[in-house]
Parts: structure tokens; C-alpha cells; sequence
């Protein structure tokens, strides 16, 4: 038998356990840290259902949702799943909307409750009349024959549906496998009627979250780490980092004790040094993007001075040898 590496075997074990909880329709968790093959294990986890629920669920009209945050992941899903009729994978507010669409008198009641701004719309154009309600550009608006919704009304609506056990059925009925990819960036609404009304409550849905709540990327709006308080959420933790060298799984997993990693070159030679600001007593910068970085002449006189000690170090910055990444372009530019 060839030997794996580490990071192999944790990968390994990861979908054995993803795939005991399919088989028994346990609603899991599985946290991928950052080069772990989070979307690998999605994608064989899908498989695995296609290969061994695909010819029954289309029997009886189901199908597997994958909800998704952008389009782009949405069209990988469905070209490394071979288009599967059974697969349904659509950012949230499509799948939303293709639950909610076909409720419209509970859709026209539940809309003046939006927001102070609907309410306002709905005074001016002369109250609900059995207008049709539709979801299409985004951009809300009421007249005397339609109601359009915004993006953010499609998640408050699914989240306050979800609460009716008329609805949960219709759910279960046409969806009995739902998986999230980047869960923690659920809407926290959402999240929360999800984890309250179709998890918690044994709704009998089997819902598959994957993602890493360290890498939250829509701030104070998204969910983050999802938990049970009913025990009801299988935690599985890939223990799995293809991406970077053992020194800097090391390093990570000194940061991250709660979820260790293994490396997929245990012989590989390397050294790790972090050079830092903290100590600098001057006023950092201010704003949605470079809260707390320093201002550009200083980033520019510390970057310089990093190189410096690099180079006194031994370190070869010539282009063939050394590669410079930034995680902003106020450098770049610069």
C-alpha cells in the first residue's frame, strides 16, 4: 500500500465521517480551515449521495440542494457534478425564491413588516391589493399590479417562512438534503430560523454546513460559527492543509489549537519569522478596509526596513527566488 501524507489521511478521515453522517441522516458541520479541500469534500459528498440516492430521490421528484454565496461557486458545483438532474445548486436568495414565489397571499401579508421603508412604499401607492409579488432586479418598488423585492427582503422573508411547520413540510418534501458551502456567511437571521426550525426541531432535513467560521467575510451581518444547543450538529473538524509547508501549519496551529492540521510534506526544511507593528504608538488608519493598518509612509518605511533585516539575514530578494504578496493594494500601488 503507498504510504499517504498526514494531510491525506486527515482528509481521509474527515469524509468517512461526513459520510456516516449522510448514511444516517445526521445534520453535521465540517470546518475546513484554509487549504484543508474544504470544496473537495463538498464535492465527493455530493457524489456520494448521487451514486447512492440519486435514482431514488428522483423517483419521488426530490432533489439535493447546494446553497451557495456567489454565482461562481454555484456554476462549479454544477460543472464538477456533471449538471446531475438531482443536484440543485443556486445562491441563496434563488433558492429562496423558489420556495417562497408560489406563497404569495403569506408573501403580501408579511411585506408591510419588512421595514419603516415598506411601510412607506405601501402608504403611497395605496395599500396591498393583491398585487403580485416577484423578485427579479432587486431593486423594491409597489404599484397598482406588482410588488418587487429587494435582495435583503428574500432573506428575511425565507427566515420568517421557515418558522411555519406548513412551510418546513413543503421544504422537506421537495428538498430532504440541503447543503450550505461558506456557511458562515449566512445571513445571522437566517442562520438562526435554519438552526431553530429545521435542525433543533428534528425536521427531519438532513443539513450539511460546510465552511470555516475564521474566514467570515461579510462582517457583522454573517453568522459565523453555527452550533447546536440541543446536540443536534455533528462537529467534524478537517484536519487537512494541502496548501502550505509543515513550518506554516506549525505556526498555524499554534493560532488555531481548536482546529490542529497536518501537513502534505512532513519532510519538508523551512523557517518562519514574523516581523510586526504592535509596538508602533502613532495613530493608525481608519475605515471599512485598513481599519487599524499603518498610514502609507510608515507601511512604506517599515516594509522597508523588514527588507533590510531580511537581506542582512542571508535572504536572496532577487525576482527568480523571492515572491512579495500583499493583502492590499495601497503597497502595490505605491
Amino acid at each position: 500500500m503507498t504510504d499517504i501524507s498526514p494531510a491525506e489521511k486527515a482528509s481521509i478521515e474527515a469524509l468517512e465521517a461526513t459520510r456516516s453522517c449522510i448514511d444516517n441522516n445526521e445534520c453535521f458541520r465540517l470546518e475546513a480551515g484554509a487549504g484543508a479541500g474544504k470544496t473537495y469534500s463538498l464535492i465527493e459528498s455530493i457524489r456520494y449521495l448521487i451514486a447512492h440516492r440519486a435514482d431514488e430521490l428522483l423517483r419521488y421528484e426530490q432533489r439535493i440542494a447546494c446553497i451557495t454565496y456567489t454565482n461562481v461557486a454555484k456554476d462549479e458545483i454544477k460543472q464538477r457534478t456533471d449538471n446531475h438532474p438531482v443536484i440543485i445548486a443556486e445562491t441563496i436568495h434563488g433558492f429562496s425564491w423558489s420556495l417562497l414565489s408560489s406563497h404569495q397571499d403569506k408573501l403580501r401579508d408579511l411585506i408591510p413588516g419588512l421595514s419603516d421603508k415598506w411601510k412607506g412604499r405601501i402608504e403611497e401607492a395605496g395599500g396591498i391589493r393583491g398585487q403580485i409579488v416577484k423578485y427579479e432586479l432587486g431593486f423594491p418598488s409597489i404599484n397598482e399590479s406588482e410588488i418587487t423585492l429587494h435582495h435583503d427582503d428574500i432573506v428575511a422573508l425565507m427566515s420568517q417562512m421557515l418558522s411555519y411547520k406548513k412551510f418546513q413540510n413543503l421544504v422537506k418534501s421537495k428538498f430532504p438534503i440541503i447543503f450550505i458551502d461558506e456557511y458562515q456567511d449566512t445571513d445571522k437571521t437566517l442562520a438562526e430560523s435554519i438552526l431553530t426550525n429545521l435542525i433543533d426541531n428534528d425536521s427531519g432535513i438532513l443539513i450539511g454546513l460546510f465552511g470555516d467560521h475564521w474566514q467570515k467575510i461579510y462582517g457583522s451581518s454573517a453568522c459565523g460559527l453555527i452550533t447546536s444547543n440541543e446536540d443536534k450538529i455533528k462537529e467534524i473538524g478537517k484536519k487537512a492543509n494541502f496548501r502550505s509547508d509543515k513550518n506554516i501549519v506549525k505556526c498555524l496551529n499554534q493560532m488555531r489549537p481548536d482546529l490542529p492540521q497536518f501537513e502534505s510534506e512532513p519532510l519538508s526544511q523551512g523557517v518562519i519569522k514574523v516581523f510586526h507593528t504592535n509596538n508602533w504608538k502613532g495613530t493608525r488608519q481608519d475605515g471599512a478596509h485598513w481599519k487599524g493598518d499603518l498610514p502609507s509612509e510608515f507601511s512604506k518605511l517599515y516594509l522597508e526596513k523588514t527588507r533590510k533585516l531580511m537581506i542582512s539575514d542571508g535572504w536572496d530578494f532577487s525576482s527568480e527566488n523571492t515572491k512579495v504578496l500583499f493583502l492590499t493594494n495601497n503597497l502595490i500601488a505605491e
